[in-house]
């Protein structure tokens, strides 16, 4: 998992991903998920982890897998 970490915080594509993932943490804390505001930010960190899929299915192997459990 660290090696995950480590190469995950070096890409901007990574970093708006946890950022956008603590961002529906917080906002669901006070909002239902069926809220619009919840719904609109999740389709944009799915819109984000889908081109990160993307982006990684295109790369040669580098032992850097993203855990089925953070892709949603």
């Amino acid at each position: 998992m660290l090696a995950y970490n480590s190469y995950r915080n070096e890409d901007p594509l990574y970093m708006m991903i946890e950022h956008l993932r603590h961002e529906l943490q917080k906002i669901t804390e006070h909002k239902s998920f069926s809220d619009r505001d919840v719904v609109e930010l999740s389709q944009r960190l799915d819109a984000y982890i889908v081109l990160a899929q993307r982006q990684k299915s295109r790369r040669p192997e580098t032992g850097h897998n993203i855990p089925q459990a953070a892709t949603h």
